[in-house]
């Protein structure tokens, strides 16, 4: 039979993975993995606070307009400002409900953070689990680090697909491979 020892496996995936996750417990490894947690969801606060700022400068701007059409109102020109108060309001609409998905979106930098706070502490103790942990341990720390292990016997190769964020929910992976 041409197995694999499970020691030999289990040694080599360990450190595969602890040597991925390194850089992240080292000087700027917080930062390195916010911007991976923010690459998969796809959002950069500093966007977010522009877009909702100007949107709510527009909002003022339109609201100030509203107020001008209603104190300048006059028989003469009642269908008119009509007209453009009808403009008018569907723009505020339209600019309101474009602030509540920005707060919405905006609640992803509490979130990014969460996630990048919940996967530095599971990293800090990811090495003493995966070293003197009991199996299950291990099985439920690796599942949280590893989408899927190939090996190739007959190369002598394990590739490992390791996700780039272990906590979250967060699908990217990278992959790696090693000598066995």
């Amino acid at each position: 039979m041409n197995a694999i020892g499970q020691k030999v496996l289990e040694e080599t995936v360990i450190k595969m993975v602890l040597d991925f996750y390194r850089p992240l417990l080292g000087k700027g490894g917080r930062t390195k993995l916010a911007e991976a947690v923010k690459a998969q969801i796809g959002s950069e606060a500093e966007e977010f606070v522009a877009a909702r700022k100007r949107s709510q400068r527009e909002l003022n701007k339109i609201s100030k307009t509203i107020n001008n059409l209603l104190d300048n109102i006059t028989s003469a020109n009642r269908e008119f400002v009509d007209r453009r108060l009808g403009e008018l309001k569907q723009q505020k609409h339209q600019l309101e409900a474009r602030l509540e998905e920005l707060d919405r979106l905006s609640l992803s930098r509490d979130e990014i953070n969460s996630i990048v706070s919940d996967s530095m502490k599971f990293l800090a103790g990811l090495e003493f689990v995966l070293r003197e942990g009991v199996p299950q341990e291990k099985l439920v720390a690796l599942r949280q680090c590893v989408e899927k292990i190939s090996v190739d016997k007959p190369k002598g190769k394990i590739k490992l697909a390791t996700y780039l964020v272990p906590v979250g929910n967060l699908q990217a992976t990278r992959a790696a491979t090693a000598s066995i």
